[in-house]
């Protein structure tokens, strides 16, 4: 075991290096007001970023955010707090970290009352992307929080921490659970809460580990608390589960949702062979998979074509719109113009 901690940590972990983890994760006395304050405003500001970023679909600026949000101190406090066993580190670290994600969804939200009744965020392909968290989802957040540890607890690598936060996403998540609020689109931002949540805790679960296989809890002076950091522990890998069960869910469904435009795409190309049609998209939405054709003529029995994805659609219905050429050329030309 001791091997392997110099081996993770590059060197044996003394009570100096537990003290430098702690003065750069735990928000305590006599510095707290200090960090704070600098971490209350570089929170506002990232969730400003985030949000206008969102709202203006730019992955550059949300890309921004994840850099300047400090939001990963707290939870990476906690990860670190559970691995010595320290309730003041765990108390203090929860309560930084409940205030950091109600502050980060209210910026979103305020923010958002400016584009109110003349936006929709369906159309918006960063916001849509925070609203279905996957296992894939999870898996990337378990390797980042994995990493985080690693670079917190080593110094010759802390500079890689920017690249940690990128990788993962926390503020995004929840200013866009804000806008989506704010949109009055109820579903969709419990689908980014849940995202956030499922970043959370996987990064604590990871975060705990690798601090724990460095050493840090066989070092630190709190012993009285093992039980305590057993509990929190085993806390944290149920919610993990918990998380993983609705991710399953939604995992399975994007799986169904695009096996099912596939097929309807091919069935649909050869259903209006030969008919003056051609085939433009097909989305699989709300149980049922729209199907858009463009040409001109008569177009041919939708009954065929109902009949020949009886049973391949996981119970989803197919509806077709048909658009007349005439008027996808005037779109083009308007667009163009």
């Amino acid at each position: 075991m001791s091997r392997l901690t110099s081996v993770l940590h590059g060197g044996e972990i003394d009570p100096t290096e537990v003290s430098r983890v702690r003065d750069v994760l735990i928000f305590e006395p006599p510095l707290m007001g200090r960090k704070l304050f600098r971490f209350g405003a570089l929170l506002v500001l990232a969730s400003a970023i985030a949000t206008y970023g969102l709202l203006g679909d730019s992955v550059a600026t949300v890309i921004g955010a994840m850099i300047v949000a400090p939001l990963m101190l707290p939870i990476m406090g906690l990860a670190f707090g559970i691995s010595i066993g320290d309730r003041r580190a765990i108390v203090s670290s929860i309560l930084v970290g409940v205030a950091g994600i109600a502050t980060a969804i209210a910026v979103g939200f305020i923010l958002a009352q400016g584009v109110s009744g003349s936006f929709d965020p369906t159309s918006n392909a960063q916001i849509m992307a925070r609203t279905s968290p996957r296992l894939v989802d999870l898996a990337a957040a378990l390797a980042t929080g994995l990493a985080g540890a690693f670079a917190t607890g080593r110094k010759d690598v802390s500079d890689t921490l920017p690249g940690v936060a990128i990788a993962i996403s926390l503020v995004p998540p929840l200013t866009n659970a804000g806008i989506l609020f704010a949109q009055h689109e109820w579903n969709l931002g419990l689908g980014s809460l849940l995202l956030f949540m499922t970043n959370y805790f996987a990064i604590l679960l990871t975060g705990a580990l690798v601090f724990g296989l460095m050493g840090y809890p066989k070092v630190s002076l709190v012993h009285k608390s093992l039980r305590a950091r057993r509990l929190a522990v085993v806390v944290v890998v149920i919610m993990v589960l918990v998380i993983a069960a609705p991710l399953a869910v939604t995992t399975t469904q994007i799986a169904h949702d695009n096996a099912a435009e596939a097929r309807a795409a091919l069935a649909t190309k050869d259903w209006i062979e030969g008919s003056g049609y051609r085939y433009v998209t097909a989305e699989a939405k709300n149980g049922v998979v729209q199907v858009v054709i463009t040409g001109r003529g008569t177009v041919p029995s939708q009954e065929s074509l109902q009949q020949s994805l009886d049973g391949q659609l996981y119970g989803m219905k197919v509806q077709v719109e048909v658009v007349p050429t005439e008027s996808l050329e005037f779109e083009t030309a308007a667009g163009g113009s």
